[in-house]
């Protein structure tokens, strides 16, 4: 609409509404049927899968099995020198 005088540009709209209200509708009527045509992925089955929530769990009563069987290990272990100060000190 290169049309510098207002008049002309009015005149022009006037007379082309009915084209762009058309070309309007269509874009519109494009825009839903495309988003409607794209399908949802499927979610993953649940069966297969642990909540995030659960693996701070798991981990936490890993790591302190590790620690206590570590500690027993440790205290069964001790060198024969420190037992026999232990049994020294009153």
């Amino acid at each position: 609409m290169p049309y510098k005088n207002p008049e002309d540009l009015h005149k022009w709209e006037r007379e082309h509404r009915e084209q762009r209200n058309a070309r309007r509708r269509m874009q519109r009527l494009n825009a839903r049927s495309r988003q409607q045509s794209v399908p949802e992925p499927a979610p993953d089955p649940v069966s297969y899968q642990i909540p995030r929530g659960k693996w701070g769990t798991i981990l936490g009563l890993v790591v302190g099995i590790g620690v206590v069987l570590f500690a027993a290990i440790a205290g069964l272990t001790r060198p024969h020198r420190l037992r026999a100060r232990a049994r020294l000190s009153p």
